[in-house]
């Protein structure tokens, strides 16, 4: 194809020819591991509770006509694309996926994707883990090089979960889908021009369009993939050194190099950071951890409580300071945990402030940037210091939460936290089932053996 921006042209080269076969070993144990975790956050997700989610499903039912998707969670089937729409956002509606990298919650866009997708086209358990693999490595590289130019999280006010989801989706469906080197050039430009998502949910209480954006992502990602595979052109610089290319619209500057570094090489599946312990923003589980640790150590109450103090990194404290969304809300979150000794799922759809106790501690809560937390580059890092009545003061740091890749849960602690959250929603029997055809996920012809465990 002529003209095509040198930087398009290896990465659409690069998906066309990528095979199941040249993944590590460990990378494809990976991407099993987060499969299994995110099909436990989308079935937490999937509760009528969760408004989006039930008026998304039952506009993809509504509209499918003839449609064979499964709506995750729901009894009944939808269209391709509206199931895509509603199974991402059941991805994270909970925000209780792990799996994230580059800035993006990766796993809460691509896992929905290879599985709505894969069933549509019958595809193998091999062809959904190789399209994993593949999401993460284009969705990633392209989130790296961009520079946002400011030491703020989101200075441009997009989610780059939901503007860089969109290129791995596309990837991971176009890998599915067969694309050739052409189509994927096309599928790659219709998925930039399409990119959106805008960071101002954090304005919205409710949450709803918290997660709409990351199943606008797996949708717009899909749509991209299958328009370039009916034939349709697309831009062909999106990723390059050119006037109005992805990096013109949503970054200060670009750093090219990084996406074709150890590209094929690295895979960037294996730099996924950890799963989740807790159903809130994972700034805060740091903190979590330190909170209950120090109770647990010293045995308090929530009672015996005068005070306390979380410490984050200065650039993540606009992301959880009195927070709206109760998800992302570190003294709302803290706060709970004290009084009830733990997060539950429900506790970012129900205000926990109506109870005396939690709206009592809440109102001494602090958070407070830390420059010296800023030398920890790759996590969240958290100090709590909690006062007590008597006059005690107590301090924690904690740089990684538990179940960061740093400082990973056991497979097994996994697999209990997948049964935590899937048995909300299915048997016991049923969730046993879905860990054990995950772990046989490369012996499968079809991934619809899958899907099929996910219609309640």
């Amino acid at each position: 194809m002529d003209g095509v921006g040198p930087y398009t042209q290896r990465m659409a080269a690069y998906a066309a020819s990528y095979l199941y076969e040249d993944l590590p070993e460990r990378a494809i144990d990976i991407a099993r591991q987060i499969i299994l975790d995110t099909i436990g956050a989308i079935l937490l997700g999937s509760r009528p509770g969760y408004t989006s989610v039930r008026v998304l499903g039952d506009m993809a039912i509504q509209e499918a006509g003839s449609g064979g998707s499964t709506v995750f969670g729901r009894d009944a089937k939808g269209s391709l694309l509206g199931a895509l729409l509603a199974n991402g956002t059941m991805g994270y509606a909970a925000d209780a996926e792990g799996g994230g990298a580059s800035r993006i919650h990766a796993a809460a866009v691509f896992v929905p994707t290879v599985l709505t997708v894969g069933e549509h086209l019958h595809s193998s358990g091999r062809d959904v883990v190789a399209a994993l693999a593949l999401a993460y490595d284009v969705g990633c590289r392209i989130s790296d090089a961009a520079n946002p130019g400011s030491e703020i999280a989101y200075p441009h006010s997009f989610h780059p979960s939901a503007v860089f989801g969109h290129f791995g989706a596309a990837a991971a469906a176009g890998h599915l889908l067969g694309l050739d080197e052409d189509q994927f050039v096309n599928a790659l430009g219709l998925a930039g021009i399409n990119a959106t998502g805008m960071i101002s949910w954090v304005s919205d209480p409710s949450e709803d369009s918290r997660p709409f954006v990351i199943g606008m992502a797996a949708q717009g990602g899909t749509r991209a993939a299958l328009l370039a595979k009916a034939g349709m052109g697309g831009p062909i610089q999106i990723l390059d050194d050119a006037k109005f290319s992805i990096y013109d619209a949503f970054s200060t500057d670009m750093h090219l190099e990084r996406l074709v570094d150890g590209l094929g090489v690295h895979h960037r599946i294996l730099d996924a950071d950890g799963f989740k312990q807790y159903p809130c923003c994972g700034d805060i589980h740091s903190g979590l951890d330190a909170i209950l640790s120090l109770m647990k150590t010293h045995e308090l109450e929530a009672g015996d409580i005068e005070s306390f103090t979380h410490r984050v990194k200065s650039a993540r404290v606009e992301i959880i300071d009195d927070n709206f969304l109760k998800s992302h809300n570190s003294q709302y979150i803290l706060s709970v945990a004290a009084v009830s000794g733990k997060i539950d799922p429900d506790d970012i759809l129900i205000d926990r402030r109506s109870d005396p106790a939690v709206a009592e501690l809440y109102s001494r809560a602090s958070l407070l940037p830390e420059p010296a937390l800023d030398e920890v580059t790759d996590g969240a890092p958290a100090i709590v210091e909690v006062k007590t009545r008597d006059g005690g003061l107590f301090k924690e740091r904690v740089d990684y939460s538990k179940g960061r890749s740093q400082n990973p849960l056991s497979a097994s602690k996994l697999e209990e936290k997948f049964m935590r959250w899937a048995t909300t929603r299915l048997s016991d029997e049923r969730a046993r089932e879905i860990v054990d055809v995950t772990d046989r996920l490369v012996t499968l012809s079809d991934v619809g053996e899958v899907t099929r465990l996910l219609a309640v």
